[in-house]
């Protein structure tokens, strides 16, 4: 029989984010027999309708647990012929096993085991063109980089020695030395919009020993990931996520939006900003007013607080008061759609009561 994805969607993915907003897909589900089932996927391995997938998975699939459990095999749909993934998940839906990963064209991706879902054993990564990319060995989470080459052949780890990036996927990335396949020194968290830094960790022979982020420092461990659990394609189709573009394409893939943050991070700047109010609400006689004050503005491309303007007006000389002293906030990294900075919403309530007061703050939602 053939089950209709059509109200299976929302269980799934919560419904993809489109530019014009949500539409009725004829995404569906081919049953077999009893569990056995084909799905579609796009090269993204997110399920899309037939007409335009490019992989065919056939699997056992427990629907009200939306797990994958026995063996597996992914397939060109242009040539079913041509194997793209194959192997096997537990009764709990973890990998187990040797996998066979090749790249859409059929070339190899990777050998290895894996053991209760994760990478076992060692492990041999390519890049499309068949040339070696990666070599590293894992027992669990503990994993080690043995050698690494980069698109042009030249070695950048050797036997578990030199520079490496470890990629977590979309955003950030980790960089720094290896010593005997392990961390060491100082590594950074980046963003992979600008190459911003987000935090960094520090390391000696190999050992952790410090993170830092703009908020606070941590000595319990480090937060490295050195392969991403998400480094192959196929492990999307674990998700059972809707492609956010349908076959006709007529909708925008969804933005990449960050909000405006403060580089001292977000206890500081709320700091910041109650040292300002005070330094002119101080100086005030507030036991006459039991009012509400909100003022709406916005964080510019350069990130400057500008246009702070009342929204329900009591008293103009407080009110302007206010905005004066907020104006000299210091400045924010502003707000970016796919890298580039973009104005940002800002708002401010202040509860004034008894002559004494209160705030709070919002970063309102980025229009992509």
């Amino acid at each position: 029989m053939k089950l209709s994805l059509t109200t299976f969607i929302t269980a799934l993915c919560c419904c993809s984010a489109y530019a014009q907003g949500p539409v009725q897909r004829n995404i569906r589900l081919d049953f077999i027999k009893g569990d056995s089932t084909r799905l579609s996927f796009n090269e993204e391995f997110n399920l899309i309708e037939d007409s335009c997938s490019q992989v065919y998975r056939y699997a056992h699939l427990n629907i009200q647990e939306k797990k994958f459990t026995g063996s597996f095999k992914d397939v060109s749909r242009a040539d079913q012929k041509l194997l793209i993934t194959q192997g096997t998940y537990s009764a709990d839906g973890l990998k187990e096993g040797p996998f066979i990963i090749n790249y859409l064209n059929g070339n190899p991706q990777a050998k290895g085991n894996f053991k209760n879902g994760l990478f076992d054993g060692k492990w041999e990564i390519f890049y499309d063109t068949g040339k070696p990319l990666m070599t590293f060995e894992a027992n669990g989470a503990d994993i080690k980089i043995i050698d690494v080459w980069d698109d042009k052949g030249i070695k950048t780890v050797n036997n578990g020695n030199g520079t490496y990036r470890a990629d977590m996927p979309p955003y950030m990335y980790w960089k720094g030395k290896l010593l005997n396949g392990r961390p060491d020194g100082k590594w950074k968290a980046k963003k992979v919009a600008d190459d911003t830094d987000l935090s960094s960790e520090i390391f000696k022979n190999g050992t952790f020993q410090k993170g830092n982020t703009s908020i606070s420092e941590y000595t319990d461990k480090s937060r490295i990931v050195l392969i991403s659990p998400t480094f192959f394609p196929f492990v999307s189709a674990e998700y059972l996520l809707i492609s956010r573009v349908p076959c006709d394409g007529d909708f925008v893939k969804q933005k990449n939006v960050v909000n405006a943050s403060y580089s001292g991070g977000i206890n500081s700047f709320s700091d910041h900003i109650g040292e300002v109010v005070a330094s002119y609400l101080n100086t005030v006689d507030l036991k006459s007013y039991d009012e509400q004050l909100v003022l709406e503005g916005e964080i510019t491309e350069q990130g400057s607080i500008a246009k702070l303007k009342e929204i329900n007006p009591f008293n103009i000389s407080i009110s302007q008061g206010v905005i004066n002293k907020l104006h000299t906030l210091p400045r924010l990294k502003p707000a970016t759609v796919d890298g580039k900075p973009v104005k940002q919403g800002f708002s401010i309530t202040l509860r004034i009561h008894n002559g004494m007061y209160s705030f709070n703050y919002r970063f309102l939602p980025v229009q992509p």
